[in-house]
């Protein structure tokens, strides 16, 4: 703050008041930036250009219940925070956890419309799902939990993953995510590069997928295929059995389909 002395502006009340209207002044929700100056048990002070240091309740340092103070915010810091009210004292009450919770926001808001991965870890079973903390709650239905069905879900509780944001509600403060899309487009990348490595001739073990009247499915991998009737020489589709073990030719390769043509070895 400027120093100003009495002789330079007239009277005490002249001194006074020029104090006062050097004084920032804040209204409610708004961001405002100041210097950790004090740390106790109970939060901590922060100069903010105001005639008292205004305060951060422990509660209102982190969104995460389990931080310490003094892992979070150091005396000499500078901070960013959002004002939450001003006490019968005059003080004002500050949160850095609101304003981390915004910026939280503000990157599930870009995750979500450029359909990219967010990281969070599973903290709990409810009914229908997860929760997955993103530096927010967020929910994560069991039907797009993985692109089988899951029944187990304790199995997840504290353990990190990526996953895309579903849908978001801020004014509702609802976030849902999707596990399963991401697992699909993981897959269907690996697939298109397993597929790149295929070529006419080659001979691969595989198994009984699928048995149809025109012909035999079969599962080399992550790869699928089909060996038509007509590929088989004197057997026929019902001579197969599921999941059993075979040798297969592949005869034909549609890139842009991704679709093999294959004949049985042996």
């Amino acid at each position: 703050m400027k120093q100003i002395a009495i002789n330079d502006i007239g009277t005490a009340e002249d001194f006074l008041a020029a104090i006062d209207a050097s004084i920032k002044t804040f209204k409610n929700k708004e961001p405002v930036s100041g210097t950790i100056v004090q740390i106790g048990r109970d939060g901590a002070l922060v100069d903010i250009g105001d005639k008292m240091e205004a305060f951060i309740p422990k509660t209102e340092i982190s969104n995460d219940k389990d931080a310490y103070i003094e892992d979070v915010v150091k005396i000499g810091q500078v901070v960013e925070a959002i004002v939450l009210h001003k006490n019968e004292e005059g003080q004002y009450i500050l949160s850095l956890k609101q304003n981390e919770v915004d910026s939280v926001w503000i990157d599930i808001q870009s995750s979500f419309e450029t359909s990219t991965p967010i990281v969070g870890k599973v903290v709990k079973v409810v009914k229908g799902g997860l929760i997955v903390d993103i530096g927010i709650k967020a929910f994560l239905p069991g039907s797009l939990i993985d692109v089988n069905r899951v029944t187990d879900f304790e199995s997840y509780i504290g353990h990190n993953a990526e996953f895309l944001i579903h849908s978001i509600d801020k004014a509702k403060g609802s976030i849902v995510l999707n596990r399963r899309s991401l697992i699909e487009q993981m897959q269907k990348e690996d697939k298109q590069i397993e597929f790149a490595k295929l070529a006419i001739g080659q001979i691969h073990k595989a198994k009984v997928s699928g048995i149809t009247d025109y012909g035999v499915f079969v599962q080399m991998g992550m790869l699928s295929g089909l060996v038509h009737k007509s590929k088989m020489g004197e057997l026929l589709p019902e001579s197969y059995v599921l999941d059993q073990e075979v040798e297969v030719e592949i005869i034909d390769i549609d890139f842009e389909k991704n679709r093999l043509s294959l004949a049985f070895r042996g």
